[in-house]
């Protein structure tokens, strides 16, 4: 008995174990699959020998999948391939002398079903491969040798890559016989068309080079060739993937074999078969539309809210407030679908029953019943078939000509996942289950947001000594109550279409239902306001995550944004548009992040002109661009709190920012999971309103300190003094010696100490320009010192080879871009298009065109690709009218040299009336003056500069003057017909406005002035004493379109009389003269005048106001000049606001000397340059001098000492 006891207890154990295994196998094999590639090109294998040594090889590599190029093999041989390979063998061949591509499968990675596709025989084969749980599309590459030939097989890749499906994981491979990059070969790129073509497919496709991603700086060869004395090494043969499924590779390697001139190319990935499901509720948005389920959901409220006595708190009254919301969402798509499923089924049947009539009466009633009955069936069909669209967020072709983010999500795969496959633990341990990966985030995350340092009260005083203080009336205003007004504003301020938080209510349904819960949410606030807290669904925040560069495998490279709930984002909005106003008051000049009039372009400005300038001059000068780790995320809050204070906060303020971060919790999104909630005690959210500014002010001190501290550099002829600048965290600092990067070390340390910020060496940069720096100075913790220059804020900066690097390759990247919307181009209006080339392709230009000049002829070559594309085949219709607006006829396309000039007439506008305290403008100044050694600045703009040739000026500048050099005026004589064309302006006169530099005509103006207008009015139609209304803004901008109106003209709105314009005019009958009338509304001061009369006399011509029938002399216009600047004021143009009378005109005539012409008109035997009207006009519209009056008095003694009169 006992016997037979421990046989059968023996079988049980060997039955569990195997069965424990094959349960693993099976785990192992439906979870996981680890894949290892190979590809080589192994110049022909006809031989037996040959194959017998490559199969031995790709065993001992343990290759699974094998791309094979120039295999020589043929319909002949193809059995005997196939009998020596254990494993699978796909073959494409013409003949056993030339040519041949393969694909080989490992007997151990066998896929369930494969298809295969010859596309170009012996050249490009494309493979279908299925297994347990995972896709694969293979594609074997071998391009010809010969250039032309290349081109077009590229072209065809192109578009067999273009038509590969989203649910597979795509790998392409094989002997390219060309390469994209420099760094790719020890020689010049022989075939720059291949070159090019290779660099759209790879740009159009979304395709990350995998060798390169994991070697960026390493140089290796997979080819050689001797010739001549000369050795040609090249990296032919690659793997190239999706970018956004790079992470599931793990590594790629080259290793040369003796069999071939080619090296083998390796490369493992890993596939975990993870089903990404949605993590939590989100409200249907398309509900909204409906009537019904609005009328359902005010039923609802209107009864709940009257429960609130039956609740602990308010807080929790309105979290399950939001909980029933869920139901009630879900309850209504239900009963809808359940509606609609029976109603489907009765007609379903009564269809059959009217058949069954209809087939054995034959009377024409049935027939037309049973064909009403059908036509209900199909519109149902229909509308559900629309349901499950809206479900998936699809819309129809026909309406994707709105600027949704529908639209612009288009251009990305739907295949194109935040999925993890797998990471690695601080052991170097590489996880694969989904538990352990998302245990290993939470402990990453839940690490980084604990809190570590301690009040220091010692150091804390070493940054906060002098920082400044807001003021008493705007503390006042930040810490008053909240309004119901106050949250509509909010409300109305926040983006639709924004994933919600984790009560998945988002800001569509707030916007639609205020009038329902608006008084309730201001109820809870004002609540939470007042605890200290907020509800719990406010205080959870979901973080997903998202890829940054480098290893995906590392977590620390994935990057948290915080998903928040909209009543948190409401609150967090409203203290974010109060505490903007304290902004200005409390953070210095050089800190531009988040502060209102301030731009990240100040901050590439100066840092090219002290870069430039430095250059020019000889001068020594050293650039620490240091790199903060997880910068938003390590900000301890206690150490936020005591800044907040420290800047003289009001304690009420402080107390609302804390409630947003008392008590709060994350839960960590992965692979369609949430993990469990964990502790956020320090960090500031990224996602929320406030994030910004309260970074911006938490590194401040930081930077105080520095500015005391560093002894900064000094530029000849320049006043300032530039130690640093930063937007963020991106912090740059300028030192001249050793004693600042000593400063600048100690100061990073207490920083750490206080803050618990961390300074990432290995990312930080050092660029120095000259040597002495180089030899005198030693760098902290592995840093050295580099030349040339370094990337900024997204812009190449420093000498010009390394500026040059802004614009490598844009055009073919603006290409490859352009072809991932060719799928759809057919089926796209031109309104669909162009926002594809202005909102999504020609955007990519602007941050670096507002910054430096691009190449010649670069822009024109990207317009006649943006025109292709637009067009897609025949050109119907002038380039210049696609440039025009929506309204007059065109359809709004940009014109990117308009566009261009447009950043420089903008960076002259902030240049002469931007913000007082412009951290760049003094510097602007100093370089301005030493064009031509004149000692002129901004008295550039005022200059004829057609004589005078600008020099020692940078190549931006100079870019600028040109811009502004091209308006002229041209006059026709008085006999050209170009007088008779109808509609005048004035008594005749018109405007024929060109441009001097480049084939352009009225498209440029329009492109100029409607994007000025969208920012600010041109700069010639500013007046800071006269609001303008919209439609003098639009008679403005239509008349100045067609280039012949005056950019003063008359609106046709304002209501003034015929006589008073006939008197007006009729003085000013030789030209518009630029003072027409009186306008009590704008004084005037005596520099406005000398302003005035410096520009009139510009270029050293005779005064422009002098008519040839009156003798000036000095003494009339010394009293003229005392006579206009006790009295008159200045009109421009006619405004609706002012009430003009034909006394005041006369009265004006009168005091000008009666038979004088008004002072300031403009002469017709005086050509002046179009570019000095618009200043004048500028300068005066503004009512203000742009600079001393000392240098005008002093300019205008010059000229009046050169007129002969």
């Amino acid at each position: 008995m006992m016997v037979n006891f421990l046989l059968y207890f023996s079988f049980l154990c060997a039955l569990f174990s195997g069965l424990f295994k094959l349960q693993a196998q099976y785990n192992s094999s439906s979870n996981m699959c680890e894949v290892k590639l190979g590809s080589l090109n192994i110049n022909g294998a006809r031989e037996d020998v040959k194959r017998a040594a490559l199969f031995n090889l790709f065993k001992v590599r343990k290759c699974n999948v094998v791309f094979l190029q120039e295999t020589h093999s043929s319909v002949e041989n193809e059995t005997e391939w196939k009998k020596e390979w254990d494993g699978e063998v796909h073959l494409s061949h013409k003949s056993n002398n030339s040519g041949g591509v393969g694909i080989l499968f490992s007997k151990d990675f066998t896929p369930i079903s494969s298809v295969t596709e010859e596309i170009i025989k012996d050249r490009l084969l494309k493979l279908h491969a299925v297994f347990e749980n995972v896709k694969f599309i293979f594609i074997n590459v071998y391009a010809p040798t010969v250039g032309t030939e290349r081109v077009l097989f590229l072209n065809t890749l192109d578009n067999v890559i273009r038509n590969c499906s989203d649910d597979c994981y795509m790998i392409l491979g094989g002997d390219f016989n060309c390469t994209a990059a420099c760094a790719d070969r020890n020689l010049i790129e022989p075939h720059g068309a291949s070159k090019k073509c290779l660099i759209n497919l790879i740009e159009s496709n979304s395709l990350c080079d995998v060798w390169r991603f994991f070697h960026p700086s390493q140089h290796q060869y997979t080819w050689a060739h001797a010739k001549d004395n000369s050795l040609s090494l090249a990296r032919l043969d690659r793997f190239y993937c999706f970018k956004h499924q790079m992470n599931v590779l793990r590594n790629c390697s080259i290793h040369p074999v003796g069999i071939s001139d080619h090296s083998l190319v390796q490369c493992s990935i890993f596939i975990k078969d993870v089903k990404c499901n949605s993590a939590f509720w989100h409200f249907n948005v398309a509900l909204l539309d409906y009537i019904s389920f609005r009328d359902t959901f005010k039923f609802f409220w209107d009864g709940f809210k009257n429960t609130k006595s039956e609740y602990v708190s308010l807080q929790q009254w309105w979290d399950i407030g939001k909980s029933k919301i869920k139901q009630l969402c879900l309850q209504y798509t239900l009963n809808v679908t359940k509606d609609m499923t029976r109603s489907m089924k009765a007609l379903e049947n009564e269809i059959a029953e009217l058949q069954e009539l209809a087939d054995s009466t034959g009377e024409k009633e049935h027939f037309t019943s049973l064909k009403r009955k059908k036509t209900t069936l199909s519109n149902l069909l229909g509308f559900s078939a629309q349901g499950a669209l809206v479900r998936s967020r699809f819309q129809n072709v026909v309406k994707m000509d709105a600027p949704s983010h529908f639209f612009f999500a288009l251009e990305r795969k739907n295949g194109q996942r935040r999925l993890i496959h797998s990471l690695r633990n601080n052991n170097g341990q590489l996880l694969h289950e989904s538990a352990e990966i998302r245990k290993c985030a939470v402990d990453f995350f839940e690490k980084l947001f604990k809190k570590e340092s301690q009040d220091i009260q010692e150091e804390a005083q070493g940054f906060y000594e002098g920082l400044p203080q807001v003021s008493e009336e705007t503390n006042m205003e930040l810490g008053g109550p909240i309004s119901e007004a106050e949250i509509y504003a909010a409300l109305q301020s926040l983006e639709s279409g924004k994933s919600p938080g984790i009560d998945g209510i988002p800001v569509d349904f707030y916007k639609v239902f205020w009038n329902e819960i608006g008084k309730d949410l201001l109820l809870v606030l004002m609540d939470s306001l007042e605890k200290g807290f907020l509800p719990l669904s406010c205080r959870r925040a979901i973080l997903t995550l998202l890829p940054k560069k480098g290893d995906l495998q590392e977590i620390k490279n994935w990057r948290p944004v915080a998903l928040l709930s909209t009543d948190y984002k409401l609150l967090s909005k409203i203290l974010a548009m109060r505490l903007k106003k304290a902004m200005e008051q409390t953070i210095h000049v050089d800190q531009t992040y988040c502060i209102p009039n301030r731009l990240i372009s100040d901050n590439i400005i100066l840092i090219r002109d002290v870069v430039d300038f430095s250059s020019f001059l000889g001068c020594e000068l050293g650039l620490i661009s240091i790199d903060q780790e997880k910068a938003f995320d390590r900000v301890e809050h206690q150490y936020l709190w005591q800044t907040l204070e420290a800047f003289g906060f009001s304690p009420g303020f402080i107390a609302m920012i804390q409630v947003l971060y008392r008590d709060i919790e994350s839960l960590l999104k992965i692979n369609g999971g949430l993990s469990a909630p964990f502790k956020v005690q320090r960090g500031i959210r990224q996602g929320c309103s406030l994030s910004g500014m309260l970074y911006s002010l938490a590194i401040e001190p930081f930077l105080h300190k520095l500015r005391r501290l560093l002894s900064g550099v000094f530029l000849p002829g320049c006043n300032s003094v530039f130690k640093l600048s930063a937007y963020a965290d991106d912090v740059v600092i300028f030192v001249k010696n050793q004693d600042d990067i000593n400063v600048l070390v100690e100061c990073i340390n207490d920083f750490s100490v206080l803050s618990s910020a961390k300074v990432n060496w290995g990312k930080s940069e050092a660029i120095s320009f000259g040597v002495e720096l180089v030899k005198k100075t030693v760098l902290p913790n592995g840093l050295s010192w580099v030349k040339g220059g370094f990337k900024y804020l997204g812009v190449f900066l420093g000498d010009h080879s390394f500026v040059c690097k802004n614009w490598d390759n844009v055009l073919e990247k603006i290409e490859g871009r352009l072809k991932k919307w060719k799928w759809i181009l057919p089926h796209m209006s031109f309104r669909g298009r162009v926002l594809v080339i202005n909102n999504l392709v020609s955007s990519m230009l602007w941050h670096r065109l507002m910054c430096v000049d691009p190449p010649a002829q670069l822009l024109a070559k990207i317009q006649a690709v943006l025109v292709n594309f637009f067009w897609d085949h025949l050109h119907w219709v002038p380039q210049c009218l696609l440039f025009l607006p929506k309204e007059e006829g065109g359809q709004g396309l940009v014109h990117l040299a308009g566009r261009g000039a447009t950043f420089r007439l903008q960076f002259i506008q902030r240049l002469l009336f931007g913000p007082e305290n412009l951290v760049w403008r003094p510097l602007a100044h100093t370089i301005l003056s030493q064009s031509g050694n004149l000692g002129l600045a901004q008295s550039l703009f005022l200059m004829d500069l057609k004589t005078r040739k600008l020099c020692n000026l940078p190549k931006f500048y100079q870019g600028v003057f040109t811009v502004w050099g091209m308006f002229q005026k041209l006059r026709a004589s008085s006999d050209s017909l170009f007088w008779l064309l109808k509609e005048p302006v004035l008594y005749g006169t018109r405007f024929n406005i060109e441009l001097l530099a480049g084939p352009f005509k009225t498209n440029f103006f329009i492109e100029t002035i409607s994007t000025l207008l969208a920012v600010e009015r041109f700069l010639s139609c500013v007046n800071s004493y006269v609001v303008f209304k919209s439609v003098f803004e639009c008679e403005t901008l239509s008349t100045f379109r067609a280039g012949e109106r005056l950019l003063s003209s008359v609106n046709s709105n304002v209501p003034v009389k015929a006589s008073l314009l006939s008197k007006t005019f009729s003085t000013l009958r030789a030209f518009v003269r630029l003072l027409t009338g009186v306008n009590p509304h704008v004084p005037l001061k005596d520099s406005f005048f000398i302003e005035t009369l410096s520009t009139l006399l510009a270029g050293e011509k005779p005064l422009s106001c002098v008519n040839p029938q009156v003798d000036f002399k000095v003494s009339m216009i010394i009293e003229t000049l005392s006579t206009l600047m006790a009295e008159v004021r200045f009109l421009s143009c006619v405004n609706s606001y002012v009430d003009f009378k034909v006394s005041m005109i006369i009265e004006t005539l009168s005091t000008l000397l009666a038979a004088v012409r008004l002072f300031s008109g403009v002469n017709t035997h005086v050509d002046l340059k179009f570019s000095l009207l618009i200043k004048t006009l500028s300068t005066l519209l503004a009512g203000e001098m742009t600079s001393s009056s000392s240098i005008f008095r002093s300019f205008l003694c010059q000229i009046l000492c050169r007129v002969n009169l």
